[in-house]
C-alpha cells in the first residue's frame, strides 16, 4: 500500500520558501499536486513575458535557420529568436 504525500505548503515570501527548501525531505511531499500541464504552463509563461509586438524583416534563409534549429530544439523558432535577443541584449 503507498503512503499518501503531504500536499506542499504555501509561503508568504521567497525567503520563507527557500528556507523550506533546504531544510525540508521534500520526498514526502506531493509536488505535482495542482501543476499545470508542461505545454500550459509554458504558454502562460510565454504571455506574461510578451507586451510588445513587432514586425522584423529577416532574409528567408535566417528565417528557415531558425526553424531548423528550434525544430531540433522541439520549440517555437520565435521564442529561440526572442531568447537569443535577450541572450544578446545581457552581453552588450
Amino acid at each position: 500500500m503507498a503512503s499518501k504525500l503531504k500536499p506542499f505548503p504555501t509561503f508568504a515570501s521567497d525567503a520563507e520558501a527557500e528556507r523550506f527548501v533546504e531544510t525540508a525531505d521534500l520526498s514526502q511531499y506531493d509536488l505535482m499536486a495542482g501543476a499545470l500541464p508542461r505545454d500550459v504552463w509554458f504558454a502562460r509563461a510565454e504571455e506574461l513575458y510578451k507586451d510588445a509586438r513587432i514586425t522584423l524583416r529577416l532574409p528567408q534563409a535566417v528565417v528557415d535557420a531558425y526553424k531548423a534549429k528550434a525544430a531540433a530544439r522541439r520549440m517555437p523558432y520565435q521564442r529561440l529568436m526572442r531568447l537569443q535577443l535577450q541572450k544578446a541584449l545581457e552581453t552588450l
